[in-house]
């Protein structure tokens, strides 16, 4: 019956181990950029635009159009006149059923350049859609770097502060053996428990915030993470080479930095050339509205077939047989719009100075940003040595201690009150490593570098 029950919680042990599900960086990342809302509506939007390219294109070819109508006039004077003209109309005083098509051509022969801007605006349109999708990965990197690193910082903070408590609870325990030989005052004890409940408390809002960090992540991802089973995996170790490019390596293998950080150029940025292209846009807009009321010419040409009858509908559609074929070339201006074209030029020469200066604001902001990335990811490589190398004399010192309070050569409080040192000094490195890795990923995404890492 005993082995029974053992193989039992055996596996029961084994099968929570095997559902344990781990989360990468590299691996949530790219379920984020497959999963994304907004990329996916970046990446339609590249598609209408592509659409708006042929959209305008189609202003150059002529338009076909058919029509066909049929009709029955009744004469209700009996004139005895043939034919009554009234104004342009032409009416014959007489009863019958009329029936006509006709096919039509309309082609536009000049229009001062206007449709050449607006196939220029579109294809400026869907270069900066496609720019637009390329800084919405951008963006997503930095989110998604970001919601990372909180989350892992979280679940580092859960899992060392649930080894503080587990060590404070060990403590107490001590401390009452000790009360109760009269070596400690009760005041002691109580100490030991305030802090025993202070760190319950804050280990239930870290878990608390973890959990609203994982929620966020499923926005991201379309998966679902429960903080019970869900194991977060550090970033990737960084090592140092002596040349000035910064390598791609796989998670598994150490991440190579330089000692130096080439200054990110601004009018290479994404930004720089959307706002370019969105200004050239605003150009054509303005010299399109210059010309808006210029005359046009256009040719018009239409072939016609008709036929009558005075008493019958089948036989007035079997007469069908006489034709007739028209051209014309026609022009047409506006005269006077009650000066409604000259503000919407002044309007538009306006936006095109608006869209200039929030380019500016936008480039300053952006130079802001890049310089302050740059200063900390220089200062991150500098710390990124000595962090890794102290925290991993921690990791020693932490082993080292577990071994001799095993053996028992050293004394059991102060062992543990040299662990609980060691764990907020471990905590406090572990938060530093990552805000290392951010600043050095924040750097290569801002200068377009290759992010998998």
């Amino acid at each position: 019956m005993r082995i029974f029950i053992k193989i039992f919680f055996i596996g029961v042990f084994c099968s929570s181990a095997v559902f344990c599900r781990e989360l990468n960086f590299n691996d949530f990342l790219s379920e984020a950029l497959i999963h994304s809302y907004n990329l996916k509506i970046l990446e339609i939007n590249s598609q209408i635009s592509k659409k708006q390219i042929k959209e305008a294109r189609a202003d150059y070819f002529p338009i076909l159009n058919g029509y066909a109508t049929m009709q029955r006039y009744n004469d209700l004077r009996d004139s005895d006149l043939p034919i009554t003209a009234v104004g342009n109309e032409i009416l014959l005083n007489r009863s019958y059923y009329q029936d006509m098509a006709s096919v039509g051509l309309n082609y536009k022969i000049f229009d001062y350049g206007i449709r050449k801007r607006q196939l220029d605006i579109a294809r400026a349109d869907d270069k900066q859609k496609e720019l637009l999708l390329l800084k919405g990965v951008k963006d997503l990197k930095i989110d998604i770097i970001e919601l990372y690193a909180q989350t892992l910082n979280l679940y580092k903070q859960s899992q060392i502060k649930e080894s503080i408590l587990s060590l404070q609870d060990e403590l107490y325990i001590i401390r009452k053996r000790l009360r109760k030989a009269g070596q400690l005052s009760e005041i002691d004890i109580i100490d030991n428990e305030i802090k025993i409940e202070e760190i319950k408390s804050d280990l239930n809002k870290i878990n608390t915030n973890l959990a609203k960090k994982l929620v966020e992540a499923s926005f991201y991802t379309g998966e679902q993470y429960d903080i019970k089973d869900t194991q977060i995996k550090d970033f990737a170790p960084l090592s140092f080479v002596s040349d000035n490019n910064i390598s791609e390596q796989n998670t598994d293998t150490p991440i190579k930095l330089s000692i130096k950080m080439d200054a990110i150029s601004l009018d290479e940025s994404l930004e720089n050339k959307i706002y370019d292209l969105e200004i050239s846009k605003k150009k054509k807009e303005y010299e399109i509205q210059k010309r808006a009321n210029f005359p046009k010419l256009q040719l018009d040409t239409r072939y016609n077939l008709y036929g009558s009858d005075p008493s019958s509908f089948p036989s007035s559609i079997g007469d069908i047989s006489q034709t007739s074929l028209s051209f014309r070339v026609s022009t047409s201006f506006v005269l006077f719009d009650g000066f409604k074209n000259i503000n919407t030029i002044r309007k538009k020469k306006l936006e095109v100075e608006k869209i200039k200066v929030a380019k500016q604001q936008k480039l300053a902001e952006l130079k802001k940003e890049y310089e302050q990335i740059q200063l900390d990811s220089e200062s991150a490589i500098q710390q990124a040595q000595s962090n890794a190398k102290t925290l991993a004399l921690v990791d020693k010192n932490l082993k080292m201690l577990e071994r001799l309070n095993a053996s028992g050569t050293v004394d059991k409080i102060k062992c543990i009150n040299k662990k609980l040192d060691l764990l907020d000094k471990k905590l406090e490195l572990e938060q530093n490593q990552i805000k290392i890795f951010v600043d050095l990923y924040k750097y290569k995404v801002l200068n377009n570098e290759d992010t998998k890492l």
